[in-house]
């Protein structure tokens, strides 16, 4: 009698679980599938719970995840659906659809997806860019923005160019010292770490170098919570809001690196304000910026809000800007005459090995055009997502598609910067298609307007995108100048999608002093 109880009580709790899993995470997504279909959209047939999730896992094992993401656009066309674990996803790489998702007109009908806030909050908190939305996030981003303004990036310079001069005097020191000779470097980590110093010291100035174990935190920890979080994505662990909350999946690793990480920040926040640190650049600095901030009533950032953007800044300054910098060295090592176009310029703006100043900037156009393309082929954020919260049409006379309340849309760079009918020689590295008109200063114009997302669109673009092209530049031109760089043979080279899109496997190169 006891064990017939016990057996109808774990039919009933199974029953009840089942039909929860049911009401939360099926239905709600078969009827967006649905009526996305209903409207011609094609796409990959609805599996409950796992979607194409398996075949993501599978063609990222063996090195082919972005071909794969490729296939699906070209077996469905450039607006398809499929299903990421059990989450219904839209993928619109159509320029003109695009337009009206992104613009400011429709910037009500959209939100950054909720797997936003399960992802990063923990991390940064919920008062700032990445997260905030409506009157918190426009009201944040107009006491931002004059710290990304060109006349305040000015005083950014000396801090970009003196720690890539620490970096390459480091990396070469390494790489000629006895013990380590010929051994190869990897761009991939070094450069990571570069942009992770230059965006700290942008942050937090002389405070954060003088504070005990600072750089550890900042670098090692830092790199330890976003690959957590990487790895939870993956799995699928943050695309659950029960699941997330749970102590496995290297949740320890994030909620012990976020306790270290917010208790360094609080401590640099309170040495500004009591005068113990300084900023390191010519003028304010971020965090001088943030402190002195006040929005159209007068009234200015909390700590807390400090903290949390300052955070947004370190995470999306470092991860993105040192991906692009490493598919930058890597295009240059196998393109000798885009590194020889480089040198050139280099050689000829900066002579002598002088470091660049802000009156250089202007003059290294092939060095700005090779950034272009780079992000145009290897794009850092090679997805964004927007979650439509208002029922919105999108498109014209000629295709309109009704964007159902609950959808989740993706825009994939990687494929949108590479289809034949908006770039010529749309798989071909060939920077002069951004090289600036000399009589206008004017860049070629553009297929479409949103046929180049490196960067976004619309009211939740890249904020900082002024200070990573800033900091990309200066990078560049250091690099090129005073080092020599060959890839090391053999090695395989595959974009991988984590946070951004990185090398999987690293790029390993050895590296030695140039002759100036």
């Amino acid at each position: 009698m006891i064990g017939q109880i016990v057996l109808y009580t774990l039919l009933a709790i199974l029953s009840l679980i089942v039909i929860i899993i049911y009401f939360k995470l099926v239905r709600p997504e078969k009827k967006l599938y649905d009526a996305l279909i209903a409207q011609g959209v094609s796409g990959e047939p609805f599996i409950p719970l796992v979607g194409q999730l398996p075949q993501f896992l599978r063609y990222q094992k063996i090195d082919k995840l972005m071909e794969f993401l490729q296939d699906l656009s070209q077996k469905h066309g450039h607006v398809f659906l499929y299903g990421f674990g059990p989450l219904t996803r839209i993928t619109i790489n159509d320029p003109t659809l695009l337009a009206d998702v992104l613009s400011r007109n429709n910037a009500q009908n959209y939100i950054k997806p909720p797997l936003f806030n399960t992802i990063f909050i923990p991390l940064i908190g919920r008062h700032n860019l990445l997260v905030a939305e409506g009157a918190e996030h426009e009201r944040a981003r107009r006491m931002i923005s004059p710290a990304f303004h060109h006349i305040s990036l000015k005083s950014m310079v000396s801090i970009i160019s003196n720690q890539t001069a620490k970096a390459i005097e480091a990396l070469l020191s390494k790489c000629n010292s006895d013990k380590q000779k010929h051994e190869p470097v990897d761009f991939q980590i070094e450069l990571n770490a570069l942009t992770l110093s230059i965006i700290a010291s942008s942050a937090f100035g002389s405070g954060f170098e003088t504070i005990t174990n600072a750089k550890d935190i900042i670098g090692r920890i830092f790199i330890e919570i976003l690959d957590a979080i990487a790895y939870r994505s993956m799995i699928m662990v943050n695309q659950i809001h029960f699941l997330s909350r749970l102590p496995f999946w290297k949740k320890d690793v994030v909620d012990k690196g976020v306790r270290m990480v917010g208790k360094l920040v609080d401590q640099i926040i309170a040495d500004r304000r009591q005068g113990r640190s300084s900023s390191m650049s010519t003028g304010a600095d971020l965090l001088d910026l943030l402190l002195s901030a006040v929005d159209d009533e007068g009234v200015p950032f909390t700590d807390q809000e400090i903290k949390e953007e300052s955070l947004t800044f370190v995470i999306a300054g470092s991860e993105t800007t040192g991906n692009l910098m490493t598919w930058m060295l890597y295009v240059l090592m196998t393109n000798e005459n885009v590194l020889e176009a480089c040198r050139e310029e280099v050689d000829r703006v900066l002579p002598n090995g002088i470091e660049p100043t802000n009156e250089h900037l202007a003059d290294l156009v092939v060095c700005e055009a090779v950034i272009s393309e780079t992000l145009r082929l290897y794009p850092p954020a090679v997805l964004f997502l927007r979650h439509c919260v208002r029922e919105h049409t999108i498109g014209t006379t000629e295709r309109k598609i009704q964007i159902p309340e609950g959808t989740t849309i993706i825009v994939n760079n990687f494929v949108l910067h590479r289809r034949s009918d908006l770039w010529s020689r749309p798989l071909e590295f060939d920077y002069t298609r951004w090289m600036r008109d000399p009589t206008t200063n004017q860049k070629p114009k553009l297929a479409h307007p949103y046929a180049y997302l490196p960067f976004a669109a619309g009211p939740r673009n890249c904020i900082g995108q002024n200070f990573a092209l800033l900091e990309a530049k200066i990078m560049l031109a250091m690099f090129v100048q005073r080092c020599n760089f060959e890839m090391v043979p053999g090695q395989k080279i595959v974009p991988d999608i984590k946070i951004t899109m990185r090398t999987k496997y690293g790029l390993l190169a050895n590296i030695s002093q140039r002759k100036i």
